[in-house]
Parts: structure tokens; sequence; C-alpha cells
């Protein structure tokens, strides 16, 4: 079957990416903490993460559009029954709550700590921001990604060439390019894994409605491939970029060092693709939760955009982050449980 990037797979690619993508992600710190710390073999890890990606996204996606599931509600009790679907639901839900919060505060923080701009204010322009994509229901989701995503990787992709640029002056040698070699452990294999898992049980939210709503499952697998490999590409870039860092670990955003070196001009791109990243991950996270709730309760749709959003800032002013601390590692072995569950899904009944 010829591969065809039609309007459709673009839609689910960049989707994709966008729900995935985020702060932590554009700042390397993710990167850092679960392939870079492994030198060289975070390479590796990042292959097996990019293989993971493909697969799993394109796997949720598929249940989805088979079954015509509308939620993560319905997904995950089709995988685990009413008791133990309703449970996972729970926590989930819960969870992505406290994120979403965690990322209505981490732009405020960007527009007052870097654009001297009231952090509360910015908080609130970017509620008005997504509820005006979110009145477009899907293609308003669609839409958003379609424009923001090719800048985000176009950006990311730019970093790295003229962070490189010296080297194309010159010979290129496998140490001008690779981090620094490290033992080979466990690690190299154990956190592509929890990395993955952890985006998928968040990411269920958003890829579960637009599987559903997909018309061609050939458009799903092209789609769910396609952004599989965005995402290891930018992976991959950023572990390149980072590693050439010194002590890139000690960094809480180890991006900055790297495009310290490359032109001042840069950083300014770089915290709108900060906030970008932010903000599709929100308008993301909204849209599955939102989605979730009338799976269950006869809502208006729009109503339920303004009243998770209201209560995402709330959370965002009180705090969120120990318990983000305690409840990230649960989450991400609850997941590992559903990717089990998705060698073999459960019949519809």
């Amino acid at each position: 079957m010829k591969f065809n990037l039609n309007k459709e797979v673009r839609n689910i690619a960049f989707t994709y990416v966008g729900t995935v993508i985020g702060a932590g992600f554009a700042t390397g710190k993710e990167i850092v903490e679960f392939f870079s710390v492994n030198g060289v073999y975070g390479a590796f890890g990042i292959l097996f993460a990019t293989i993971l990606f493909c697969w799993f996204g394109t796997k949720i996606m598929t249940i989805a559009h088979t079954y015509k599931l509308n939620s993560a509600q319905q997904f995950n009790v089709l995988l685990f029954g009413e008791l133990g679907g309703n449970l996972i639901n729970g926590l989930l839900f819960f969870v992505l709550l406290g994120v979403t919060s965690v990322m209505l505060s981490g732009a405020g923080a960007v527009f007052h700590n870097y654009l001297h701009f009231n952090s509360f204010l910015g908080s609130l322009l970017f509620i008005i921001l997504t509820f005006m994509v979110l009145r477009k229901g899907t293609s308003g989701l669609f839409s958003l990604n379609n424009t923001v995503v090719p800048i985000m990787c176009a950006f990311i992709v730019a970093v790295f060439i003229n962070s490189h640029l010296p080297f194309t002056m010159k010979e290129v040698t496998v140490n001008n390019i690779l981090p620094s070699i490290n033992t080979l452990n466990f690690s190299v294999f154990t956190k592509p894994i929890t990395y993955v898992c952890l985006n998928m049980a968040l990411a269920q939210a958003v890829l579960v409605p637009i599987g559903s709503e997909c018309k061609e499952k050939s458009s799903i697998l092209y789609g769910g491939v396609l952004g599989g490999l965005i995402l290891g590409t930018i992976l991959l870039l950023i572990h390149l970029n980072v590693s050439e860092v010194s002590n890139f670990q000690k960094y809480e955003i180890p991006m900055v060092e790297v495009i310290k070196k490359v032109h001042p001009l840069f950083y300014y791109f770089f915290l709108m693709v900060i906030l970008a990243e932010i903000f599709t991950t929100l308008v993301g996270n909204i849209y599955g939760m939102s989605r979730q709730i009338k799976s269950f309760i006869p809502f208006n749709l729009n109503l339920l955009v303004v009243l998770i959003l209201f209560v995402c800032l709330f959370i965002s002013i009180i705090g969120y982050g120990p318990l983000l601390t305690f409840l990230y590692p649960l989450i991400g072995w609850i997941s590992f449980i559903v990717i089990l569950t998705l060698i073999k899904p459960k019949k519809s009944t």
C-alpha cells in the first residue's frame, strides 16, 4: 500500500506530537533524565522509545476506531472491565487535571520570569485562547497542531544545525556529533519503557477520540507511525544537543545552554516554542478531559471546557507539584499494565 500524506494523516501525526510534547520535552529536562544520562547509549534508548511510540500510539487509535470509543473512559472500561476501568480512569483523570494545572502555572511563570508579564494574566490569556480553539471542537485541535508542531520541529532542527555548524566546515567525526560513551546498564532499556508508558497514559485522552473520529483506518496507521517517527527524531536531536553541554545534568533547562552558543535571537524563539508546546498540550488535555466527562454526564462541551479550565487555574494557584511527584511513578506503572493489555485487547461486548 502506497504511503499517502493526506490531510487526515497530517492531522493525526501532528496532534499526536503536539499532545506528547510539553515544556519538559522542549527544555530538554525530560530527555536528560530518561536518555542523555546514559551517554551514547541514550541514542539506543531513543530508538527503542521511537518504536514504542509508533506501535502503541497506533494501537490505541486503532482500538478506538474499531470499537467506536469516544473517550479514554470507554477505552479503559473495554480493557479492564467496569470496575477496573473506572478506577484507572479516575486516577488518570486526576493526574491529567494536575498536569494541565502545572502546564497553566508554567505558562504564567514563563510570562512572568522571561517576558516580564503578570503571571496570572498570562495564565488567563492561555485560558481564553484554549477556549477559542476548542469552541471549534476537533477541527480546532487539528488546526492548532498543524500550525504549531511544524514550527516547533523546524526550530529544533535549526538549533541542531546551527549548534553543529562548525563541524560542517571541518572534518565530521563521530566524536563531533555523538555524546561520550557511558557504561551500558539496565536503565537504557527500562527508562524508554517508563517514558513512553507515562506519555501514553496521558495522551490516550486525546488519541482515543481522534482515533474514533478518523474516517480511514489506514490514516491511523500512517499518522501514528509518522507521529512516532517525528517524536523520535526530535528526541534524538535534543539529546545530541544537550549532551554537548558540560555537566548538563545540573541544569533545569539544558536547552538554554545550547541556545546560548548559537545566537541570542534563538533565545526569544525558544521562549515562544516553550509557550507553544505548553499551549498544544494544554489544549489537548482539556479536549480529552471534556470528552471523558461528557461520556458519562450529558453536559454542554463548551461549558465543560470553561469549568475544567477554571478548576485548573485554581489548582495552579494553590500548587500541585509534590502530589505529582508521587503520582507520576504510580501512573507510569499503571500505564505499563495498560500497555501490556493492548497486546491482546478484550473483544467488545
